[in-house]
Protein backbone atom coordinates (compact mmCIF):
# COMPACT_ATOMS: atom_id res chain seq x y z
CA UNK A 1 0.00 0.00 0.00
CA UNK A 2 1.64 3.26 -0.70
CA UNK A 3 2.28 5.78 2.04
CA UNK A 4 0.00 8.19 3.27
CA UNK A 5 2.14 11.21 1.74
CA UNK A 6 1.83 9.67 -1.41
CA UNK A 7 -1.79 8.85 -1.34
CA UNK A 8 -2.30 12.52 -0.93
CA UNK A 9 -1.05 13.73 -4.07
CA UNK A 10 -4.05 11.91 -6.06
CA UNK A 11 -6.90 12.68 -4.08
CA UNK A 12 -8.70 9.62 -2.01
CA UNK A 13 -6.30 8.15 0.28
CA UNK A 14 -8.53 5.69 2.25
CA UNK A 15 -7.29 2.58 1.97
CA UNK A 16 -10.24 0.45 0.39
CA UNK A 17 -9.92 3.09 -2.22
CA UNK A 18 -7.08 1.27 -3.42
CA UNK A 19 -8.34 -2.86 -3.25
CA UNK A 20 -10.42 -4.87 -5.35
CA UNK A 21 -11.30 -7.96 -3.25
CA UNK A 22 -13.87 -9.19 -4.85
CA UNK A 23 -11.43 -9.45 -8.07
CA UNK A 24 -14.80 -7.91 -10.27
CA UNK A 25 -14.01 -5.75 -13.27
CA UNK A 26 -13.05 -2.49 -12.16
CA UNK A 27 -15.52 -0.78 -14.47
CA UNK A 28 -18.04 -2.55 -14.34
CA UNK A 29 -20.88 -0.16 -13.16
CA UNK A 30 -20.07 1.25 -17.22
CA UNK A 31 -20.64 -2.02 -18.39
CA UNK A 32 -17.07 -2.26 -20.49
CA UNK A 33 -16.80 -5.94 -21.81
CA UNK A 34 -13.71 -7.60 -20.30
CA UNK A 35 -11.60 -7.65 -23.27
CA UNK A 36 -11.46 -3.83 -23.06
CA UNK A 37 -9.25 -4.73 -20.38
CA UNK A 38 -7.08 -6.73 -22.40
CA UNK A 39 -4.65 -4.13 -22.99
CA UNK A 40 -4.47 -0.63 -20.55
CA UNK A 41 -2.81 2.07 -20.72
CA UNK A 42 -2.93 4.75 -17.49
CA UNK A 43 -2.26 8.48 -18.19
CA UNK A 44 -1.74 9.81 -14.82
CA UNK A 45 -1.31 6.41 -12.98
CA UNK A 46 -0.17 8.33 -9.24
CA UNK A 47 1.29 6.02 -6.82
CA UNK A 48 -0.86 3.02 -8.31
CA UNK A 49 -4.35 2.95 -7.20
CA UNK A 50 -5.84 1.69 -10.52
CA UNK A 51 -3.13 -0.65 -11.04
CA UNK A 52 -3.74 -2.12 -7.57
CA UNK A 53 -7.34 -2.43 -8.22
CA UNK A 54 -6.45 -4.58 -11.63
CA UNK A 55 -3.60 -6.45 -10.24
CA UNK A 56 -6.71 -8.05 -8.15
CA UNK A 57 -9.30 -8.14 -10.78
CA UNK A 58 -9.89 -11.47 -12.73
CA UNK A 59 -8.79 -11.39 -15.34
CA UNK A 60 -5.99 -9.36 -14.75
CA UNK A 61 -4.76 -7.15 -17.97
CA UNK A 62 -2.34 -8.81 -19.88
CA UNK A 63 -0.13 -5.50 -20.34
CA UNK A 64 -0.33 -2.29 -18.22
CA UNK A 65 1.16 1.14 -18.80
CA UNK A 66 0.96 3.66 -16.36
CA UNK A 67 2.91 7.12 -16.76
CA UNK A 68 2.44 10.08 -14.15
CA UNK A 69 4.56 13.41 -14.44
CA UNK A 70 5.51 12.77 -10.06
CA UNK A 71 8.69 10.96 -10.18
CA UNK A 72 8.12 9.61 -6.85
CA UNK A 73 4.79 8.03 -7.52
CA UNK A 74 5.64 6.08 -10.81
CA UNK A 75 8.88 5.27 -9.26
CA UNK A 76 7.27 3.97 -6.17
CA UNK A 77 4.60 1.83 -8.57
CA UNK A 78 7.92 0.28 -10.31
CA UNK A 79 9.44 -0.96 -6.97
CA UNK A 80 6.33 -1.86 -5.49
CA UNK A 81 3.61 -3.04 -7.73
CA UNK A 82 5.54 -4.49 -11.03
CA UNK A 83 7.56 -7.59 -8.91
CA UNK A 84 4.02 -8.46 -8.21
CA UNK A 85 3.41 -8.80 -12.25
CA UNK A 86 6.11 -8.11 -14.99
CA UNK A 87 3.25 -6.88 -17.48
CA UNK A 88 3.06 -3.90 -15.55
CA UNK A 89 4.78 -0.61 -15.91
CA UNK A 90 5.63 2.14 -14.92
CA UNK A 91 7.01 5.22 -16.48
CA UNK A 92 7.89 8.69 -15.29
CA UNK A 93 6.40 10.98 -17.94
CA UNK A 94 8.74 14.19 -18.20
CA UNK A 95 6.29 16.98 -18.19
CA UNK A 96 6.85 20.25 -16.50
CA UNK A 97 4.21 20.95 -14.18
CA UNK A 98 3.29 24.13 -11.55
CA UNK A 99 2.18 21.80 -8.61
CA UNK A 100 2.57 18.48 -9.14
CA UNK A 101 6.15 18.42 -10.83
CA UNK A 102 7.98 21.60 -10.78
CA UNK A 103 11.10 19.54 -11.17
CA UNK A 104 10.93 18.16 -14.34
CA UNK A 105 11.63 19.07 -18.01
CA UNK A 106 10.42 22.40 -19.26
CA UNK A 107 8.28 21.04 -21.87
CA UNK A 108 4.02 21.01 -21.34
CA UNK A 109 3.74 17.39 -23.68
CA UNK A 110 5.49 14.09 -24.02
CA UNK A 111 4.40 11.68 -26.58
CA UNK A 112 3.29 8.63 -25.21
CA UNK A 113 5.62 6.18 -25.40
CA UNK A 114 3.55 3.30 -26.86
CA UNK A 115 2.76 2.07 -29.89
CA UNK A 116 0.12 3.01 -32.41
CA UNK A 117 -3.02 1.14 -32.09
CA UNK A 118 -2.62 -1.03 -29.25
CA UNK A 119 -4.32 -0.14 -26.24
CA UNK A 120 -7.96 -1.84 -25.39
CA UNK A 121 -8.58 0.71 -22.18
CA UNK A 122 -6.94 4.13 -21.82
CA UNK A 123 -7.66 5.83 -18.48
CA UNK A 124 -7.42 9.30 -17.82
CA UNK A 125 -8.84 10.31 -14.42
CA UNK A 126 -8.53 13.83 -12.77
CA UNK A 127 -5.82 14.60 -15.49
CA UNK A 128 -7.71 16.56 -18.14
CA UNK A 129 -9.13 18.95 -15.21
CA UNK A 130 -5.64 20.11 -14.81
CA UNK A 131 -4.09 20.65 -18.68
CA UNK A 132 -3.79 24.02 -20.46
CA UNK A 133 -6.44 23.86 -23.45
CA UNK A 134 -3.51 23.72 -25.64
CA UNK A 135 -2.34 20.28 -23.72
CA UNK A 136 -5.68 19.17 -24.00
CA UNK A 137 -5.74 18.75 -27.82
CA UNK A 138 -2.52 17.65 -27.95
CA UNK A 139 -3.33 14.52 -25.87
CA UNK A 140 -6.47 14.00 -27.01
CA UNK A 141 -4.42 13.47 -30.33
CA UNK A 142 -2.16 11.11 -28.29
CA UNK A 143 -5.22 8.99 -27.10
CA UNK A 144 -6.77 8.65 -30.54
CA UNK A 145 -3.14 7.48 -32.20
CA UNK A 146 -2.60 4.75 -29.04
CA UNK A 147 -6.75 3.76 -28.85
CA UNK A 148 -6.85 -0.22 -30.69
CA UNK A 149 -9.47 -0.13 -33.37
CA UNK A 150 -12.37 -1.66 -30.71
CA UNK A 151 -10.74 0.58 -28.09
CA UNK A 152 -12.63 2.54 -25.23
CA UNK A 153 -10.89 5.56 -23.31
CA UNK A 154 -12.39 6.46 -19.90
CA UNK A 155 -11.93 10.06 -19.47
CA UNK A 156 -13.26 12.96 -16.95
CA UNK A 157 -13.89 16.35 -16.58
CA UNK A 158 -15.07 19.49 -15.31
CA UNK A 159 -17.41 21.01 -17.67
CA UNK A 160 -19.07 24.42 -17.89
CA UNK A 161 -20.98 26.60 -20.77
CA UNK A 162 -19.88 29.35 -22.34
CA UNK A 163 -23.21 31.11 -23.15
CA UNK A 164 -22.76 32.53 -19.50
CA UNK A 165 -19.81 34.41 -20.74
CA UNK A 166 -21.42 36.30 -23.77
CA UNK A 167 -18.82 39.31 -23.30
CA UNK A 168 -15.71 36.69 -24.31
CA UNK A 169 -17.49 34.64 -27.61
CA UNK A 170 -14.63 33.06 -27.42
CA UNK A 171 -13.86 31.85 -24.09
CA UNK A 172 -13.25 27.53 -24.57
CA UNK A 173 -11.48 26.85 -20.64
CA UNK A 174 -11.36 28.37 -17.44
CA UNK A 175 -8.73 28.00 -15.32
CA UNK A 176 -9.41 28.54 -11.09
CA UNK A 177 -5.58 30.01 -10.23
CA UNK A 178 -3.26 32.81 -11.17
CA UNK A 179 -0.46 31.19 -9.61
CA UNK A 180 -1.02 27.46 -11.26
CA UNK A 181 -2.50 27.18 -14.46
CA UNK A 182 -2.86 23.25 -13.68
CA UNK A 183 -4.76 23.69 -10.54
CA UNK A 184 -8.07 22.66 -12.06
CA UNK A 185 -9.65 23.78 -15.48
CA UNK A 186 -12.75 23.64 -16.93
CA UNK A 187 -14.12 23.09 -20.20
CA UNK A 188 -16.85 24.40 -22.48
CA UNK A 189 -18.83 21.32 -23.35
CA UNK A 190 -19.77 22.71 -27.28
CA UNK A 191 -15.56 23.48 -27.53
CA UNK A 192 -14.79 19.76 -26.33
CA UNK A 193 -17.20 17.85 -28.32
CA UNK A 194 -16.35 19.58 -31.65
CA UNK A 195 -12.48 19.02 -30.20
CA UNK A 196 -13.22 15.59 -29.87
CA UNK A 197 -14.51 15.11 -33.61
CA UNK A 198 -11.83 16.70 -35.25
CA UNK A 199 -9.77 14.85 -33.45
CA UNK A 200 -11.33 11.70 -34.95
CA UNK A 201 -12.97 10.40 -31.85
CA UNK A 202 -16.74 9.87 -30.64
CA UNK A 203 -18.82 9.96 -26.88
CA UNK A 204 -19.78 6.72 -26.35
CA UNK A 205 -21.06 7.04 -23.00
CA UNK A 206 -21.42 10.34 -20.37
CA UNK A 207 -21.91 10.00 -17.03
CA UNK A 208 -23.10 13.29 -14.85
CA UNK A 209 -21.64 13.96 -11.82
CA UNK A 210 -22.72 13.05 -8.58
CA UNK A 211 -22.79 16.44 -7.45
CA UNK A 212 -23.15 19.35 -9.51
CA UNK A 213 -19.77 21.08 -10.69
CA UNK A 214 -18.28 17.94 -10.11
CA UNK A 215 -16.32 15.98 -12.25
CA UNK A 216 -17.70 14.05 -15.36
CA UNK A 217 -17.01 10.52 -17.16
CA UNK A 218 -16.98 10.46 -20.64
CA UNK A 219 -16.13 7.14 -22.51
CA UNK A 220 -14.08 7.72 -25.90
CA UNK A 221 -14.30 5.62 -28.66
CA UNK A 222 -12.57 5.65 -32.33
CA UNK A 223 -15.17 7.50 -34.60
CA UNK A 224 -17.31 6.26 -36.92
CA UNK A 225 -19.07 8.10 -40.04
CA UNK A 226 -22.71 7.28 -38.68
CA UNK A 227 -21.63 7.58 -34.80
CA UNK A 228 -24.16 9.98 -32.46
CA UNK A 229 -22.26 11.19 -29.96
CA UNK A 230 -23.59 10.34 -26.44
CA UNK A 231 -23.17 13.97 -24.83
CA UNK A 232 -25.66 16.58 -23.81
CA UNK A 233 -25.38 20.07 -24.62
CA UNK A 234 -27.83 22.97 -23.96
CA UNK A 235 -29.99 22.90 -21.72
CA UNK A 236 -29.56 18.74 -21.36
CA UNK A 237 -28.10 18.50 -17.71
CA UNK A 238 -27.01 21.91 -17.67
CA UNK A 239 -27.67 22.10 -13.98
CA UNK A 240 -25.36 19.52 -13.61
CA UNK A 241 -21.66 21.63 -14.87
CA UNK A 242 -19.65 24.47 -13.36
CA UNK A 243 -21.35 27.36 -12.27
CA UNK A 244 -25.14 26.24 -12.38
CA UNK A 245 -27.26 28.08 -10.12
CA UNK A 246 -30.71 27.87 -8.48
CA UNK A 247 -32.02 29.65 -11.47
CA UNK A 248 -31.59 29.61 -15.05
CA UNK A 249 -29.56 32.18 -16.77
CA UNK A 250 -31.54 35.32 -17.87
CA UNK A 251 -33.64 36.21 -20.44
CA UNK A 252 -32.29 38.56 -22.97
CA UNK A 253 -34.64 41.59 -23.20
CA UNK A 254 -32.47 43.88 -25.38
CA UNK A 255 -33.52 44.49 -29.25
CA UNK A 256 -30.90 43.15 -31.48
CA UNK A 257 -29.35 46.39 -32.39
CA UNK A 258 -28.52 47.03 -28.79
CA UNK A 259 -27.57 43.13 -28.28
CA UNK A 260 -24.99 44.08 -31.48
CA UNK A 261 -23.52 46.66 -29.72
CA UNK A 262 -22.93 44.47 -25.90
CA UNK A 263 -20.71 41.90 -28.02
CA UNK A 264 -20.22 39.45 -30.65
CA UNK A 265 -22.42 36.43 -31.18
CA UNK A 266 -20.47 33.11 -29.28
CA UNK A 267 -18.08 32.09 -31.63
CA UNK A 268 -16.62 28.36 -32.01
CA UNK A 269 -13.23 27.37 -33.15
CA UNK A 270 -11.50 24.04 -33.24
CA UNK A 271 -7.02 23.36 -33.42
CA UNK A 272 -5.78 21.30 -36.27
CA UNK A 273 -6.53 17.57 -36.96
CA UNK A 274 -3.67 16.52 -35.89
CA UNK A 275 -2.12 19.00 -33.09
CA UNK A 276 1.85 19.69 -32.20
CA UNK A 277 3.81 20.04 -29.12
CA UNK A 278 2.56 23.34 -27.46
CA UNK A 279 5.07 25.96 -26.73
CA UNK A 280 5.95 27.49 -23.80
CA UNK A 281 4.45 30.64 -22.50
CA UNK A 282 5.01 33.30 -19.85
CA UNK A 283 7.43 32.86 -17.34
CA UNK A 284 7.94 29.19 -18.43
CA UNK A 285 9.33 30.95 -21.60
CA UNK A 286 11.79 32.95 -19.80
CA UNK A 287 12.92 29.95 -17.50
CA UNK A 288 13.74 28.01 -20.07
CA UNK A 289 15.83 30.43 -21.68
CA UNK A 290 17.60 30.85 -18.75
CA UNK A 291 17.95 27.95 -18.21
CA UNK A 292 20.04 27.54 -21.85
CA UNK A 293 22.35 30.49 -20.82
CA UNK A 294 26.07 29.99 -19.47
CA UNK A 295 25.38 31.84 -16.13
CA UNK A 296 22.87 29.02 -15.31
CA UNK A 297 25.05 26.12 -16.36
CA UNK A 298 27.90 27.26 -14.49
CA UNK A 299 25.67 27.97 -11.57
CA UNK A 300 24.19 24.46 -11.65
CA UNK A 301 27.37 22.83 -11.72
CA UNK A 302 28.35 24.35 -9.16
CA UNK A 303 25.94 23.42 -7.13
CA UNK A 304 25.45 20.28 -8.22
CA UNK A 305 27.18 18.66 -5.11
CA UNK A 306 24.87 20.15 -2.71
CA UNK A 307 22.26 18.81 -4.29
CA UNK A 308 23.17 15.36 -4.57
CA UNK A 309 23.27 15.59 -0.96
CA UNK A 310 20.00 16.69 -0.54
CA UNK A 311 18.56 13.87 -2.60
CA UNK A 312 20.55 11.31 -0.95
CA UNK A 313 19.27 12.41 2.38
CA UNK A 314 15.60 12.18 1.28
CA UNK A 315 15.94 8.80 0.23
CA UNK A 316 17.83 8.50 4.02
CA UNK A 317 14.50 9.70 5.73
CA UNK A 318 11.60 8.49 3.12
CA UNK A 319 13.59 4.88 3.74
CA UNK A 320 11.43 2.07 5.62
Amino acid sequence: MPPPDLRDWIGPTDIPEFDNPSGSPIYAELGLPLKAYETVFDFGCGCGRIARQLLQQTPRPQRYVGIDVHPRLSGWCRENLSPVDPNFEFLHHDVYSPNYAPGNSLRLTQAFPVPNATFSLVIAHSVFTHLTKSQTEYYLSEIARILAPDGVALTTWLFFDRASFPFLPELYCLYTSEADFALAVIYDREWFLATVRNLGLGVLMTRRPAVAGHQWTVCLVRRTPDMVDQFPLGSDQAEWVCGATLKPIATVTLSPGELAKVGKPPVLRVGQKKPAPPPLFGVLEELDSLKRSWAWRIGHALTSPMRILRRWMRLVRHRP
